[in-house]
């Protein structure tokens, strides 16, 4: 697949991510010149069919706020039955199920790896969308088929209302103050929060490029959970030097230095906190299908010619730390010699490992066995 010089048209990278990411909706007429759609409507309806594809149905009846929603995997004669108009199918992460939308990541690989989520690509016949929402993340939809008419509203959301009583997220209250229709190629680029509307004006397809913005609670959450294990079940508040003096209902300045003491730990071990963000940021985004994992080894899926890759953006990260290399890989830290970083740096930012990369080294090769059965690692024929 060949990537557009720019993303961005007359804007450099730098101009974006100074001027737009994260402040205001960006509109790029023709951002991918000449783009060739790698996943054709058929072959798209045929992918919602596998087991291990995060797909939806979504399909807009009469009447006012009547949205109906199944999710996959679809029979084959799903969509041989379904309406004209008025209906859409999404499936999340096409990245890891097929290898040139994979590639597509390209045009935005200035962010970091952790920093992305996956590739959505929607199907929709013609007046099909998902209705008006807000996503709590930064996205650029690429059109990749047919024309979409994106209304979208510049003013970020601060309290979204939501249609109640149905059974997909639509804003109640949306009012568009932007409107515009996008070709193949065109690229629309949303800070979080910003509400947008979808219509397909005939048989469309957009690709949707999503990031990752863990929330406050989320990742508290997670580095207290990490932090407790780690936590002595036996210790307890001491005051071995208490005094007449404290109020005795008030809560004393010395249990809240304790547990300001016990908090200002988790930040002060820079180290540790590296590691635990690592481990937390490269856990799987999301539910894995084990029916769907290999049963043959990696060497065997190599023999012909394919190449071996991580199967979602965040989910194999990297850091040199003091002369050897950690390897965050689906929740788990492995620490390796440093001269494995040049073969880690091909895999997760190049293009891939193939079978002339194996057999060098037999705890690599091991390593890499492990992380292929477990679904991290997959492999593009």
């Amino acid at each position: 697949m060949t990537l557009p010089e720019s993303f961005f048209g007359q804007l450099s990278v730098e101009q974006f991510l100074s001027e737009y990411w994260q402040k205001k909706p960006l509109l790029v007429r023709n951002a991918w010149p000449g783009f060739q759609n790698p996943l054709p409507p058929a072959a798209f309806l045929k992918l919602s069919e596998r087991e291990d594809a995060l797909s939806r149905l979504m399909v807009q009846h009469e009447g006012e706020h009547n949205w109906e929603l199944d999710e996959g995997p679809f029979d084959p004669d799903t969509f041989s039955s379904m309406p004209d108009s008025h209906w859409t199918l999404l499936i999340q992460e096409v990245d890891r199920l097929v290898p040139e939308v994979r590639d597509m990541l390209g045009v935005v690989d200035f962010l970091p790896k952790w920093r992305l989520d996956d590739v959505m690509i929607s199907y929709a016949a013609n007046g099909g969308g998902v209705g008006a929402h807000i996503d709590n993340y930064d996205v650029f939809l690429l059109q990749g088929h047919g024309r979409r008419r994106w209304q979208i509203n510049t003013t970020p959301v601060e309290e979204e209302v939501l249609i109640e009583d149905i059974d997909v997220s639509i804003l109640a209250d949306f009012e568009a103050d932007r409107d515009w229709m996008l070709e193949p190629g065109d690229m629309l680029y949303l800070p979080p929060r910003i509400a947008h509307y979808g219509v397909a004006e005939g048989e469309c397809m957009t690709f949707s490029i999503g990031c990752r913005a863990p929330s406050e609670q989320e990742i508290l959450g997670a580095v207290l959970e990490q932090a407790l294990t780690n936590v002595d079940p036996d210790a307890r508040y001491a005051d071995p030097d208490l005094r007449r003096g404290v109020p005795v209902a008030a809560i004393g300045d010395d249990v809240l230095d304790w547990v300001s003491k016990m908090l200002g730990q988790l930040t002060s071990d820079r180290a540790a906190l590296r590691e635990m963000m690592g481990t937390i940021l490269s856990q799987p985004r999301r539910w894995v299908d084990e029916s769907a994992l290999p049963e043959d080894t990696l060497v065997e899926a190599l023999e012909d010619g394919g190449r071996v890759r991580p199967g979602s953006s965040s989910q194999l990260l990297m850091e040199e730390v003091e002369g050897s290399l950690h390897l965050f890989a689906a929740g788990e830290l492995v620490e390796l010699d440093a001269a494995f970083i040049p073969v880690f740096e091909k895999l997760i930012a190049g293009d891939g490992l193939r079978a002339d990369d194996l057999g060098q080294d037999v705890e690599l090769d091991d390593l890499l066995d492990d992380l292929y059965s477990q679904g991290t690692l997959v492999v593009d024929a």
